[in-house]
């Protein structure tokens, strides 16, 4: 259980709880906000902290224990504390996987910790705004998750978000002008081809005007500008950087088939040669 006010006194009086076999786990619940708003581990795994008796753990999870929640169940949860957030996570392209049976998808306590969460103002969170990108990258650098197969999603876009501007200022010694949330929002993130979407083409104004960011930006501003640095450049609705690397990739082939092609011949005509000379 957790070692303070009416913990102390169950542990006293050998009821041990929680804490008995989940060591660990209620050591950083200790350190979280939630612990500072009088949760117990209950109020997200069920059971019934009240009920005593020798064999604790057993008891405790004797009434309305649910475990751990899934990734599906979590905004159940979440939202009796977080109904608004959880109603525009339910909305992002994250809880749309979640629902195809993506568990690679990003949850509640993929972002925020499961038993350690901390305010997003707390240097040590994962959310504060030094330690967002890196938090988002963990999961949007993985190869096996941003495969076409799951997203299509290109896996350098943190790399290409550090050759940024609002990047650089921070590595200068200033502060972050813009992390990913600041653009593809934190719970409602959605896919660019979506009429909501922060980043859709047609939001892209609202989403850099915003009050604190670029007011007053327009079409002009926007497209003026990289939101990646080294993205395609597109020259009549064709992806230039794309085409030059699929050129590359037909000449590097046409050459290996040439020089294979060279070879083969070479060595047909030297047998041929010598089949000749045999018969002469």
């Amino acid at each position: 259980m957790f070692l303070t006010g009416v913990a102390v006194a169950q542990v006293n009086n050998g009821d041990v709880s929680c804490y008995h076999c989940h060591t660990k786990q209620v050591s950083e619940f200790e350190k979280s906000v939630h612990f500072n708003k009088n949760l117990s581990c209950t109020d997200c795994h069920g059971g019934d902290l009240k009920i005593n008796g020798s064999v604790v753990s057993i008891n405790v999870m004797s009434k309305g224990f649910g475990g751990s929640p899934s990734k599906l169940n979590q905004t159940t949860f979440c939202s009796k504390c977080h109904a608004q957030v959880s109603a525009k996570y339910e909305k992002s392209i994250h809880w749309k996987k979640i629902l195809e049976g993506r568990a690679e998808a990003a949850s509640c306590t993929d972002c925020h910790g499961v038993h350690n969460i901390l305010s997003s103002k707390n240097r040590e969170s994962p959310t504060h705004i030094d330690n967002s990108s890196m938090m988002c990258a963990g999961c949007h650098e993985d190869q096996t998750k941003m495969q076409a197969l799951y997203y299509g999603i290109k896996t350098d876009r943190f790399d290409t978000y550090k050759k940024s501007y609002h990047y650089k200022s921070y590595l200068g010694g200033g502060s972050l002008l813009a992390t990913c949330s600041d653009c593809h929002e934190n719970h409602d993130t959605r896919s660019e081809d979506d009429p909501e979407s922060a980043i859709n083409p047609a939001n892209l104004p609202a989403t850099c005007g915003k009050t604190d960011c670029h007011p007053g930006a327009n079409n002009v501003y926007v497209y003026g500008g990289k939101i990646h640095e080294e993205q395609s450049v597109n020259l009549f609705f064709i992806d230039v950087k794309s085409l030059v690397t699929y050129f590359y990739i037909i000449m590097i082939l046409f050459e290996l088939a040439f020089t294979f092609g060279l070879i083969f011949l070479g060595i047909t005509s030297g047998l041929d040669i010598g089949r000749r000379k045999h018969h002469d």
